[in-house]
């Protein structure tokens, strides 16, 4: 294993040097985050795609993942927050990002033991689809890929299961506009209308303190769910701040240049 990833650091390297476009692009989305020169954050740009290819070791080895390897490779902080939102018995909704092994991290969860389901894309090449489904699938994690979801969805969480969305890129062009890292940025809000719905807790992927969406007296239905998703970004930022060398998204987040943004 040790062999496997150090071969993903070179490789990395690599693409890192090879791949201006993408290099670029992770620096400056770095920029905004850290409010640093774009210069400063290519040192950590370096970091996001070794850390990307480490991933993609993970993701090729994930059928041999199982209770014994879990023991040995993964500590796991923070279930209690799980735990205590599912004893509501309205199921639970994880809100993940981009933002480490978030692969493995359902699939950490599925092996514990817990009946989990995730959103995913589905890839224009149906072989390679069906590929990335079965190594989540052999390993207990259950896949619902992106389309017309809302009943499958509901149904996971009318069955007290776990649901696991990402929350930092809209997908769907169907998002409400908040500012992310200070700028207007399209939040998805699949995961608070689903809160709504089904009565489920929302719990930040990195099984922080739950997220509660909160009847507000006098407020309409889109204001509470702004405000529960100005909770969600602002959970979102604090740990994209606190590990952007794991922060995996290789396009501009925000399309305009920056040179350096201070936050």
């Amino acid at each position: 294993m040790k062999a496997a990833y150090w071969l993903a650091e070179r490789f990395s390297d690599i693409q890192y040097r090879l791949a201006k476009r993408d290099r670029e692009a992770v620096a400056q989305n770095l920029s905004r985050v850290l409010g640093k020169d774009i210069s400063e954050c290519r040192v950590i740009a370096q970091k996001v795609f070794r850390n990307f290819g480490m991933y993609l070791v993970d993701f090729f080895r994930l059928t041999r993942f199982d209770s014994k390897a879990l023991e040995k490779r993964v500590r796991i902080e923070g279930i209690e927050n799980l735990d205590n939102a599912l004893k509501q018995n309205k199921g639970a909704i994880i809100l993940s990002c981009h933002l480490g092994n978030w692969e493995m991290g359902g699939v950490t969860v599925a092996v514990m033991g817990y009946d989990i389901s995730a959103v995913a894309l589905t890839h224009k090449h149906k072989n390679i689809n069906q590929f990335f489904i079965n190594q989540r699938e052999k390993r207990g994690l259950k896949v619902i890929s992106v389309g017309p979801i809302m009943k499958r969805c509901m149904s996971t969480l009318l069955k007290k299961g776990i649901l696991a969305l990402v929350g930092d890129r809209d997908f769907t062009n169907s998002g409400i506009v908040l500012n992310f890292f200070g700028i207007p940025t399209s939040i998805p809000k699949g995961p608070v209308i689903l809160s709504l719905k089904a009565g489920s807790p929302i719990v930040p992927g990195f099984l922080d303190t739950p997220i509660e969406v909160k009847k507000i007296p006098d407020a309409s239905e889109e204001e509470i769910i702004k405000r529960t998703m100005e909770q969600m970004v602002s959970v979102m930022e604090k740990y994209i701040r606190r590990f952007p060398e794991q922060w995996l998204v290789f396009r501009k987040f925000w399309e305009a240049p920056v040179d350096v943004f201070v936050l």
